[in-house]
């Protein structure tokens, strides 16, 4: 099987909104203005649904069939098939996601609720009809409450284990597992939409705002929603066992594969691709740049050395420094320039999945004069500067736990400093006498 790399995740996205032929985009033009007339017309109109929402609430037929005449008017316009396959004693629904207006476009056909994974304030947490079940970020909290939630309501969990937007033409990225924790039992829905205009719904790098732009831009969007048979864990099935049994029925029902890759995946390569336009803004071509078969020998550290990094990548390659002085700042800024992320750069560091020649840190104070003699080697510390890599065991994600681990290496590279520049000029003093000296 041949290795995986950016074109193969590159297939389950859209790169461009339009992607159609020149006379598609000719078209497009021409429609421009008349579809900017109906997105301001739109957007007005969904003030107004916004406010008989409260007066007809989507947990009602009525309300529900208010929300989709309105919605329709909006050119959002949305078809059920397999409704037979509905069961309202489902606690959890699954669906696969292709755009920002899946879970509205499912709320007109059965009352949910959804999750706020997002940590939105309360005001629009309510306008999305979202709920919070988070306590101080405790992902075990979330677990239970979203547990609790679903064998004392009456209304299913709306859930989307994909975690981010494809284009819904390929495949189906991996589940995130908590979803088929909560429940023995998940109602599997696939939603699929069409438009009359080569328009995405959504693209790589889009935000749901623009994407929604988009919605109210086309003429219409046409959402089918297709329910699935219930899928019921089996005895002692893990849920990540379970989650992809599940999208792989998912996946058969819409013609696409099961892809190997996950929302993380989609994440690191938007970084990547964002970096890269960066450096090609940022730097001119010159006639003496190396060819690419000269780069192309060079290491993955190396080969950020003499790229300038923006104020803000400094700044992190600066503060990553502080905590790991030993680090080289070549290598920080090469690890900076990939991730963008300072807690993904230490958490690599200090797991030791990255290799890099240690500096030697000298202690910060000066030690006092006394007359030179020997001091016994087996009190002393015999490993060398070069190799010892001061790192904790686990990079822990509290604040403070991280700070402590720090103020513990730097306590220890400064006794091993200490120790050797005693042996080195053979004083007559130990490490703990001249600690005490300095406080």
């Amino acid at each position: 099987m041949a290795p995986l790399n950016d074109a193969d995740l590159l297939k389950n996205f859209q790169k461009n909104r339009v992607h159609g032929s020149v006379k598609d985009t000719l078209l497009i033009g021409l429609y421009a203005p008349l579809g900017c007339v109906l997105t301001i017309i739109r957007i007005c109109m969904l003030f107004h649904i916004y406010v008989i929402s409260f007066a007809f609430p989507s947990s009602t037929s009525i309300g529900r069939c208010v929300m989709r005449v309105m919605l329709t008017l909006c050119g959002l316009v949305v078809k059920v098939k397999d409704e037979v396959n509905r069961r309202d004693t489902c606690s959890v629904v699954v669906c696969n996601y292709i755009s920002p207006v899946d879970r509205l476009m499912f709320s007109l056909i059965q009352p949910n609720i959804m999750a706020n994974e997002w940590g939105l304030p309360p005001f629009l947490s309510m306008l999305l009809g979202l709920k919070d079940l988070t306590e101080e970020g405790s992902r075990m909290s979330f677990l239970q409450n979203a547990k609790s939630l679903c064998q004392h309501t009456s209304v299913p969990l709306f859930t989307r284990p994909e975690g981010v937007p494809t284009s819904g033409k390929h495949g189906l990225l991996k589940f995130s597992s908590w979803q088929f924790s909560i429940s023995d039992s998940v109602q599997p829905v696939v939603i699929q939409a069409e438009r009359p205009m080569p328009i995405s719904l959504t693209t790589l790098n889009s935000s749901g705002f623009s994407d929604l732009i988009y919605c109210l831009f086309t003429p219409y969007s046409l959402f089918t929603v297709r329910y699935l048979p219930v899928v019921t864990k089996e005895e002692g099935e893990s849920a990540e066992v379970f989650a992809e049994r599940v999208r792989g029925t998912m996946a058969k029902s819409l013609g696409l594969i099961a892809s190997p890759f996950s929302r993380h995946d989609r994440n690191e390569l938007v970084k990547r691709m964002g970096h890269k336009t960066e450096l090609s803004r940022s730097q001119p071509v010159r006639d003496d740049a190396p060819s690419p078969s000269s780069s192309a020998n060079r290491s993955p550290v190396s080969s950020n050395e003499g790229q300038p990094l923006s104020p803000r990548l400094e700044a992190m390659v600066q503060h990553c420094k502080q905590v790991t002085p030993q680090v080289p700042l070549h290598v920080l800024r090469a690890l900076i320039a990939k991730s963008e992320d300072v807690e993904h750069t230490l958490g690599s560091i200090f797991e030791g999945n990255i290799q890099f020649d240690p500096e030697e840190v000298s202690p910060k104070s000066a030690l006092p004069s006394t007359p030179v003699r020997h001091v016994p080697v087996n009190a002393l510390s015999s490993s060398p500067p070069s190799s010892q890599i001061y790192k904790g065991k686990v990079f822990n994600k509290q604040s403070d736990q991280r700070h402590l681990s720090l103020s513990e290496r730097k306590k220890e590279m400064l006794t091993q400093a200490r120790a050797r520049y005693i042996q080195l000029h053979g004083l007559s003093i130990t490490v703990e006498q001249i600690e005490k000296q300095q406080f």
